[in-house]
């Protein structure tokens, strides 16, 4: 099996785009344990508290995530503090307040748990994985593979590599790591080699 190291513009845009999911969390959770406390005669503020604090750190590090944490360590773990403080506060909420607000906060709470798995993925390396069965495309949630028999034609060079679908569609993925002049060759040629045992009619790399 062969791999490259790629970017892939989808999550790219997922990764540069955490930190105002951050801040938009923070606010909502601030802004539903307000509505709570408020509710109860601004009595209780004692549970309230980890739930304004979870919200306050989420905005902190959303504003400061590229300098507090370039590596992305922290943030499968801020997720799962807010998938805690939602449902805490859901819990809590259950019957004090409105229906919508409690909806509101259990539909967050549910948000954040798909954010905390496809964050964990989408911070991982994003490599294609040239194997027997096809070519291993980095997703969201798990991995695509598409099969060579529904390829035309795979032209791989040393910034880009071009993946040509029978339907005339195609996507390109900017090279990251530095290949070689026979990693390049020895890679298309795997890929044209798949291609024919595909029964894929072959064309001229350009």
């Amino acid at each position: 099996m062969l791999s490259v190291l790629v970017v892939i513009e989808g999550i790219e845009k997922r990764r540069r785009n955490a930190g105002l999911l951050h801040l938009a969390v923070g606010f909502y959770l601030i802004l539903n344990a307000s509505v709570y406390y408020r509710s109860t005669g601004y009595h209780n503020f004692l549970p309230v508290l980890p739930v304004m604090l979870a919200g306050a750190f989420s905005i902190f590090y959303g504003l400061f995530r590229k300098k507090l944490d370039g590596t992305n360590r922290y943030n499968y773990w801020l997720r799962l503090v807010q998938v805690i403080a939602f449902t805490g506060l859901g819990v809590m909420m259950i019957g004090v307040g409105k229906t919508i607000d409690q909806l509101g906060v259990f539909l967050f709470a549910f948000l954040s748990i798909l954010l905390l798995f496809s964050e964990r993925r989408i911070f991982q390396e994003t490599t294609l994985y040239f194997g027997e069965p096809g070519i291993r495309i980095p997703g969201y949630y798990r991995d695509y593979l598409v099969k060579w028999q529904d390829l035309s034609n795979v032209v791989v060079r040393e910034d880009f590599i071009t993946i040509f679908h029978r339907q005339r569609k195609y996507l390109q993925y900017q090279v990251m790591q530095d290949l070689s002049t026979l990693e390049v060759a020895k890679m298309n040629a795997f890929c044209k080699e798949q291609m024919e045992k595909a029964g894929v009619p072959q064309t001229t790399n350009s």
